[in-house]
């Protein structure tokens, strides 16, 4: 919520301004910790800024940001809620300062800081929650957040990497959807209806061109495909969600072809990551993986590895067997695995096969956008010989008549 307030300062003067809570008692905090004791206090009504940045997610890389200065200033001996209070007055992003607000409010009224962010879990993932809680418990809050700071950055990292190797091919093939949509709705209508007045027999591509410019042209079928859209998008969306559906989805991203190369490497390198981390913090092995079964995103990854690795790891078994057993992981991380337990380095070990496989994503990705391209390019350069052909054959039958 956003509300206008009026408060005098330590020096006597009236200050009139806004700020952003989510209740008036964490304002009226808020104003008090900047020494303002509050006058007047009224809810905004409505705000459009504060309307639009609702739908805003947090920013995850400022969210690696802020733990990184909050690492550095808890190492350097600072108490916990004057860094957390200058974290919330220094933070640029208005949706994590209004989280680091709130946060901030439960830690003076008594609360843990594991259980201030577990209620934002929009902003903080559970493993962020889990390494705080394993913090707390060790009394090492400032080294495991540095820890954590490095996940953050390195998975933040690969995620945009993905994301910007995708860009282009989505980009042509939009553009591509949206050329073709345009010949279909405004060009060639017009040359189809000259068509159509023909008494001559029309080639077979021009037919299927007039079956589609039509289909394109009738309200109803519009109106239809509109409504098919949006009804099926909030299908799938809704599909996603429960348990069988997000099961059925994650499975077909680790199993279609060419697109699984990128995502099995990507939930590798994340899984090693996490449990890396984890273990280098003193976390044990059976807890690390009742942490990751609630941090990785993949249900299908979840079932087919973690919950068969979990089960096994407490009858006594080797992780490296286990995943050697699955066959999901590929033979070289298993070995290296295999070997971090028998030398003891098994968290240094598993860092090591995390950055081997982004390494690994950057050149996967390069090569799927090496692919996608001359692939998208012949298929939009069938498409326009098909409509040329569809064209050009009509003409050149009323030409060869006239002749």
């Amino acid at each position: 919520m956003l509300f206008n307030y009026k408060a005098k300062q330590r020096d006597g003067s009236i200050t009139i301004g806004k700020i952003e809570a989510v209740n008036v008692n964490i304002a009226v905090d808020t104003l008090a910790s900047a020494n303002m004791r509050v006058i007047e206090i009224k809810p905004v009504k409505f705000s459009i800024d504060h309307w639009f940045r609702a739908f805003k997610p947090v920013d995850q890389y400022n969210v690696a940001m802020m733990t990184r200065r909050m690492a550095t200033m808890l190492m350097a001996g600072l108490p916990l809620e004057r860094v957390l209070y200058i974290l919330y007055d220094q933070e640029s992003d208005p949706n994590l300062k209004m989280v680091m607000q709130q946060v901030l409010h439960d830690i003076r009224t008594g609360s843990s800081l594991s259980w201030a962010v577990s209620k934002h879990y929009k902003a903080f993932s559970n493993i962020y929650i889990s390494m705080i809680k394993v913090g707390e418990a060790t009394g090492e809050m400032g080294g495991m957040l540095n820890r954590l700071s490095d996940f953050l950055e390195r998975d933040i990292k690969i995620k945009r990497q993905a994301k910007s190797a995708l860009t282009y091919p989505t980009f042509i093939f939009g553009f591509c959807v949206v050329v073709v949509g345009v010949i279909f709705i405004y060009i060639l209508p017009g040359l189809m209806d000259i068509f159509e007045s023909m008494s001559a027999e029309l080639p077979l591509s021009t037919k299927i061109v007039l079956l589609i410019v039509d289909t394109v042209r009738n309200p109803y079928i519009q109106i239809g495909v509109i409504l098919g859209t949006i009804y099926y998008t909030i299908y799938f969306r809704d599909w996603v969600k429960t348990a069988h559906g997000k099961y059925k989805w994650d499975r077909i991203k680790l199993t279609t072809p060419v697109v699984s190369v990128i995502n099995k490497k990507f939930v590798v390198a994340n899984f090693s990551r996490g449990l890396g981390v984890l273990l280098a913090s003193g976390v044990p092995i059976i807890k690390s993986l009742e942490v990751l079964m609630e941090f990785m995103d993949n249900e299908y990854f979840k079932q087919l590895v973690i919950q068969p690795t979990y089960d096994r790891i407490r009858e006594g078994q080797s992780l490296g067997q286990i995943l050697g057993d699955v066959a999901f992981f590929p033979g070289m991380a298993t070995q290296m695995i295999a070997v971090g337990e028998s030398t003891g380095e098994l968290p240094l070990m598993l860092n090591k096969i995390s950055s081997f496989y982004d390494v690994e994503i950057e050149y996967a990705l390069e090569t799927f956008l090496n692919m996608i391209e001359p692939i998208m390019i012949g298929l939009m350069g069938l498409v326009v010989c098909f409509i040329l052909l569809s064209v050009f054959l009509p003409l050149y039958q009323i030409i060869m008549n006239m002749g």
